[in-house]
C-alpha cells in the first residue's frame, strides 16, 4: 500500500503547502511538498513614486494563487525622503508619507498595503536602502516591517543582507532531499554592457549552492551554469546552477530626477518564478526556472 506523503505540519491549520523557519546558524529552511513555486524578487522599493505597484500587486496575487512563498532580498523600501538623506527629493514623496514620522509611516502604510498577501511573504531581508537607514537613524525597517506583519498572521522571517536557504522536501524516509540556495542582495553598480553578470564569477568562486540570487542593480537575468560534484558513494554526476538576477519594480529613467541626470538607462521589472519537484524516481528535486507560473 503507498503511505501518503506528509505535507508540513501546519499545512491544514493555515492552507499552506510549505512553512518557513530558522535554523541554528540563522539558515532559513523552507520545508515544501513534492511540487512548489517559490517567488524570487528584490528592490521592490515600494514607498517611491516610481514604485510599479500594480505590477507588484499582480505578481504577489499569482503569488498567492499558485500558493508560493514569497521572497524580497532587499530593498523593500526606498526611504529616501528622509531629513538629513541628500539624495531626498520631494517631488519623489509619495503625499501619504510626507509626515513627521516618515520611516514609521512607511512601515505602517506598507503592513497595511501587503496585508493581502501577508500570507505568502516567507522572506525579507534588508538592502542597502535599509541598511542605510539602520547605519544613521538607528532604526532597522526590515525588523519593524516584519514584526508589523508576523501580527497580521504572517509567517515571514527576517535574515541578512547575504545568507542562505534551504528548501526541504517535507516528508520522512529516504525520500527526503535539500536544495540550497545562496542570497546576497549585491554589490557593484551593473555595467551597461556587462549589467552584472560578472558578479556571479565572484560568487561561484565563493559559494558552492544549487541556486544563487541577487538583485540591487536593477538588472533581470538568469543563467545556468553547472559543477561537476560526487554522490555520497562515488559516483561522478553533473548538476546545474541558477545564477538568478531579480530586478526591481522602480521604474525612474524616463523624463526627470537623478537616474536620468546620470544617464541610467532603463531597468526590466520583476522577479524570477523557482518550480522544485520531486524526481519522479523519488530519489531527488528538479529546479526549474521560469518567467511565469504555470496556474
Amino acid at each position: 500500500m503507498t503511505r501518503k506523503k506528509k505535507a508540513p505540519s501546519n499545512a491544514k491549520k493555515t492552507g499552506r503547502p510549505w512553512t518557513v523557519g530558522v535554523l541554528s546558524g540563522g539558515v532559513v529552511n523552507i520545508k515544501h511538498g513534492t511540487r512548489t513555486w517559490v517567488y524570487i524578487s528584490s528592490d521592490w522599493h515600494w514607498d517611491s513614486v516610481h514604485c510599479d505597484r500594480d505590477r507588484l500587486a499582480a505578481d504577489l496575487t499569482l503569488a498567492k494563487k499558485v500558493n508560493a512563498p514569497v521572497l524580497c532580498l532587499g530593498d523593500l523600501f526606498d526611504v529616501m525622503g528622509g531629513k538629513y538623506d541628500p539624495r531626498s527629493s520631494k517631488q519623489d514623496l509619495r503625499p501619504e508619507l510626507s509626515t513627521g514620522d516618515y520611516f514609521d509611516s512607511c512601515v505602517t502604510e506598507c503592513a497595511k498595503w501587503l496585508k493581502p498577501w501577508a500570507s505568502q511573504l516567507a522572506l525579507i531581508t534588508p538592502g542597502n536602502h535599509e541598511t542605510a537607514i539602520r547605519k544613521r537613524q538607528e532604526t532597522c525597517l526590515t525588523t519593524r516591517l516584519v514584526e508589523r506583519l508576523k501580527i497580521q498572521g504572517s509567517p515571514c522571517v527576517q535574515s541578512g543582507y547575504a545568507g542562505w536557504l534551504l528548501f526541504t522536501l517535507a516528508m520522512s524516509g529516504a525520500g527526503r532531499t535539500t536544495n540550497s540556495m545562496y542570497w546576497h542582495h549585491g554589490f557593484g553598480g551593473g555595467g551597461p554592457i556587462t549589467k552584472g553578470a560578472i558578479d556571479y564569477s565572484r560568487y561561484l568562486l565563493d559559494v558552492d549552492a544549487d541556486i544563487i540570487a541577487a538583485g540591487h542593480v536593477h538588472q533581470r537575468m538568469c543563467i545556468e551554469a553547472s559543477r561537476q560534484r560526487l554522490t555520497p558513494r562515488g559516483f561522478p554526476y553533473v548538476s546545474p546552477v541558477f545564477l538568478i538576477r531579480s530586478a526591481s519594480y522602480k521604474q525612474e529613467c524616463l523624463t526627470d530626477g537623478w537616474a536620468v541626470e546620470k544617464g541610467m538607462s532603463s531597468r526590466p521589472l520583476g522577479g524570477y518564478w523557482l518550480m522544485i519537484r520531486q524526481n519522479s524516481n523519488k530519489d531527488g528535486s528538479i529546479i526549474s526556472v521560469h518567467d511565469h507560473p504555470e496556474v
